[in-house]
C-alpha cells in the first residue's frame, strides 16, 4: 500500500513539473500574428487561418473574423466572437481570420492601480511601469467601468476593399454602465505600427461574458485595477497566401492611425 501511495506521489510531482515546465515554455514563445494591421488598412479582409489553428498559437489575444464579421477576444483559452449586434458567443473553430494577435499568457509583472479616471490615464500609467517601452507585452487588465463604450464590426460584402479607417467611421458602438471584466490586449512599440495598433490594442469582455468589443473609451470606477504584464521575446508573423488584395501594392499612409 505504501508503495502505491509513494508511486502516486511521484507521478503527481512529475506531472506538476511537466505542466509547470510546459507553461513556462509556452510563455516564452513570441506573440503570434496572422497577417498585419496594414493589410486591414488596405482592405485585405480575408485569410485562410482557422480558429482551430489559432488556438494552437495562443490562449490569449485579439483579432477579427473574415469580412470583419465581428470582434475576436481570446481569454483563458476560449475564443469569443462579438457580432454586429453586440452579442457575444464562443466562436466556431471553423471560422477564419484575416487578422489576429495571440500569445500564451503567463504574467511576469503584476501591479495594482487606483484613482484612475479613464482609458487614457490607465494607458499612461501602464507605460510608466513597463520594464522597457521598446519591447512587446501581452497585457491583461481586470477592472470595473462606471461606463465603457466598445465597438464591433459589420460583415462586409465579399468584394469590399474600402480601407479600415473609412469603414470604422460607421462601426457599431455599444455602451454599458457599471460593468466588470477584462481588457485583453498588447503593448506595441512605435516601430511596430505596421503590424498592429501602437501603443496599445485592447478588446474588452465582461465578467459574465455577455458584453464586449474593441475598447473605444471608458470611465473607470474607484475600484482597484489589477494589471498583469507578460513580456514577450518578439513576434512571429504568418501572411495570407491566397489573397489578391494582400498581394497588390498598398497605399502608404503618412499618418498611421494608432486606434480605430
Amino acid at each position: 500500500m505504501r508503495n502505491k501511495i509513494a508511486g502516486s506521489a511521484v507521478f503527481c510531482i512529475a506531472l506538476l513539473k511537466f505542466l509547470t515546465s510546459n507553461a513556462q515554455i509556452h510563455s516564452e514563445k513570441p506573440v503570434f500574428h496572422y497577417s498585419v494591421m496594414d493589410a486591414l488598412r488596405n482592405g485585405a479582409y480575408t485569410g485562410e487561418f482557422t480558429i482551430a489553428e489559432l488556438r494552437e498559437k495562443g490562449n490569449f489575444g485579439i483579432g477579427t473574423y473574415n469580412y470583419l464579421d465581428g470582434e475576436m477576444i481570446v481569454l483563458e483559452g476560449i475564443c469569443y466572437r462579438v457580432d454586429a449586434s453586440g452579442a457575444v458567443s464562443i466562436a466556431e473553430t471553423s471560422l477564419q481570420t484575416p487578422f489576429a494577435s495571440v500569445a500564451f499568457f503567463k504574467s511576469d509583472v503584476e501591479f495594482e492601480l487606483s484613482n484612475i479616471k479613464n482609458i487614457e490615464e490607465l494607458q499612461n500609467e501602464v507605460i510608466k511601469r513597463l520594464p522597457s517601452s521598446n519591447k512587446l507585452y501581452a497585457i491583461r487588465i481586470d477592472c470595473t467601468f462606471e461606463i465603457i463604450t466598445v465597438g464591433s464590426a459589420k460583415r462586409l460584402g465579399e468584394n469590399e476593399t474600402t480601407g479600415l479607417a473609412e469603414l470604422m467611421k460607421s462601426r457599431p458602438l455599444y455602451s454599458k454602465e457599471n460593468v466588470s471584466g477584462t481588457m485583453v490586449g498588447f503593448y506595441n512599440p512605435p516601430y511596430f505600427s505596421a503590424i498592429d495598433l501602437s501603443p496599445f490594442h485592447f478588446h474588452f469582455i465582461s465578467k459574465d461574458r455577455t458584453y464586449g468589443g474593441h475598447v473605444m473609451s471608458g470611465k473607470l470606477t474607484a475600484a482597484t485595477i489589477k494589471v498583469s504584464l507578460d513580456q514577450k521575446p518578439g513576434c512571429e508573423v504568418i501572411l495570407p497566401q491566397q489573397n489578391s488584395v494582400f498581394n497588390k501594392p498598398w497605399t502608404k499612409e503618412n499618418n498611421v492611425k494608432s486606434a480605430y
